[in-house]
């Protein structure tokens, strides 16, 4: 099932870059059934909420050649920062704006990359597609910049699509520089 949230040549050309053997591939949930509870979540959501819980939308578990393993895992959560707060100078120095409704932010030096994007729900309160945007991360064993943003792109425009964000937001298949 990582293949529905991360597309399977981008889930086959990361197994390829980082090893071979028997790939653990774990998905809870379909892209759907993930939708429907994020979906509930925003409903609920009153101005003010800071909690959300995050869900684990896939887990690939690629063995190394010592007794470790590689893991490339794909989450999602809606985010206590906001759109607006994209323009404070604390966020906006490792937040990078990608359009007017994508933040991306790698961290230096770390296989970690999160993306915000500004997704209503319909039924949701009128200012949650502001206020509570939709944080997607994605951990990996140090892909290359266009493996990674390649996963990152298909898992949110996936969960965008699954969604029926409102604002239409447009996630482009290149995020990273």
């Amino acid at each position: 099932m990582c293949d529905q949230f991360l597309g399977a040549e981008n889930v086959r050309k990361a197994v390829d870059a980082v090893g071979d053997g028997d790939v653990n591939a774990t998905a809870r949930n379909s892209p759907d059934r993930l939708a429907a509870a994020l979906t509930l979540e925003a409903e609920k959501w009153s101005s003010g909420d800071l909690l959300y819980r995050p869900y684990s939308a896939c887990r690939i578990d690629i063995p190394a050649e010592s007794d470790g393993a590689y893991v490339i895992e794909a989450k999602v959560k809606w985010s206590a920062l906001t759109v607006d707060s994209m323009r404070e100078p604390k966020y906006a120095k490792s937040w990078r704006r990608v359009n007017d409704q994508v933040f991306v932010e790698q961290e230096a030096g770390q296989p970690i990359v999160t993306l915000l994007v500004a997704c209503g729900i319909p039924g949701a309160a009128s200012e949650q597609e502001s206020e509570l945007p939709l944080q997607m991360t994605l951990m990996d064993p140090g892909l290359g910049v266009g493996q990674r943003s390649s996963l990152l792109s298909t898992f949110a425009r996936t969960l965008v699509d699954e969604l029926a964000c409102t604002g239409d937001p447009v996630v482009p298949a290149q995020l990273l520089r």
